[in-house]
């Protein structure tokens, strides 16, 4: 209510729970194309990310952000620190990157990105924030970040498709098969 009275339109929060915060509760890679890119790019760098992380043995759920990107998020059981959440993310990107140089940049320079998209891995360390499920945006539109399932990844149209007049959809959503067990999986970060 605090921030309702504040005049807060977007909420971000860690990815930890309130019990334990030194330990994350997601794995979230947030794809972000460079300007000019279409959405058919990133929606192909979800896929290929789910991939990955599901040959390593994880679950993912993609969200689409109310902005320019997507969310790929592996849920965690709350048992790794930040600093092996960070260096796992960090060494993904970085992985990706530089197999996939023509598509790919793990650099967080805006000048460095021409024509990639962005693997933003820093969501993955102690204080960083990530826009949260059903937030609104402050963006033309009023767009909201909303999860999906990987069907519905197959033909949304935008990373920005639902918008706050979309409310009754999204809170209809949140009790549909679709959405059933979106974000819930019992497993750990990787050894690798």
């Amino acid at each position: 209510m605090t921030c309702v009275q504040m005049g807060t339109i977007e909420f971000h929060g860690w990815g930890a729970r309130i019990e334990d915060v030194e330990k994350a509760d997601r794995l979230i890679f947030d794809l972000d194309p460079d300007e000019g890119l279409d959405f058919e790019a990133v929606r192909e760098a979800a896929f290929q990310f789910r991939d990955i992380l599901k040959s390593m043995g994880l679950e993912t759920f993609p969200m689409v952000t109310g902005g320019k990107g997507v969310h790929v998020i592996a849920p965690l059981t709350p048992k790794a620190e930040w600093p092996q959440v960070k260096d796992f993310a960090y060494r993904l990107a970085q992985a990706v990157a530089q197999n996939d140089p023509k598509h790919f940049t793990a650099a967080l320079a805006k000048a460095r990105r021409k024509g990639r998209i962005f693997v933003d891995y820093l969501r993955n360390q102690r204080g960083a924030t990530a826009v949260m499920p059903y937030s609104a945006r402050t963006r033309a539109g009023a767009s909201v970040a909303a999860p999906i399932s990987w069907g519905e990844m197959k033909t949304i149209d935008s990373p920005a498709h639902f918008h706050i007049g979309d409310a009754p959809e999204l809170v209809r959503r949140t009790s549909s098969k679709t959405l059933a067990s979106w974000g819930r999986a019992e497993q750990v970060l990787p050894d690798i």
